[in-house]
């Protein structure tokens, strides 16, 4: 059960800066990084800033979070905190707790890393476009989607770790 999510985050931390780095040579040397209400453009970078920019932002931001909320617990016990740590970290379930922490924010660095790459699609996508515009159903959907996500997960580990009994 907890190796998935681990093994999912680490493919997608292959895939995903993968396919920013292949696919960021077709946008142009100007490239439309921000847009307005309207859809238009009207923030640009330098096609090496934009990928140097995404490439670190969509790697590092959820590598972070594993590490910090993930694998920093199990090094420095001190920084654990959950609901009701008498019981969640006592002897006999802190292995599976800590386990169990690690898998969940292997969970949420997932679902980073698979928003940060379709946001990098919606920018080639909107570059492609003169003058670019960013597809705006597309950008709804996969922002509502990420938050919609990060509740479910949110309440998720509030009831993994719901009051013992």
């Amino acid at each position: 059960m907890t190796t998935i999510p681990r093994l999912l985050f680490v493919v997608l931390l292959v895939i995903g800066p993968a396919i920013m780095w292949a696919t960021s040579g077709a946008l142009p040397d100007r490239v439309a990084t921000h847009f307005g209400a309207d859809g238009l453009a009207n923030g640009w970078m330098t096609r090496d800033g934009y990928r140097a920019f995404m490439l670190a932002l969509g790697t590092l931001v959820p590598l972070f979070v594993v590490v910090m909320a993930g694998l920093a617990p199990q090094f420095a016990s001190r920084t654990v905190k959950v609901p009701h740590p008498e019981y969640w970290l006592a002897p006999a379930r802190r292995a599976e707790t800590l386990s169990r922490m690690l898998s969940h924010s292997c969970w949420l660095g997932s679902a980073m890393l698979v928003f940060f790459a379709g946001m990098h699609l919606l920018l080639l996508r909107a570059n492609a476009e003169t003058p670019p515009r960013l597809p705006e159903g597309p950008f709804i959907a996969m922002v509502v989607g990420f938050v919609v996500v990060v509740i479910v997960w949110a309440f998720a580990l509030r009831a993994r770790f719901r009051p013992p009994g």
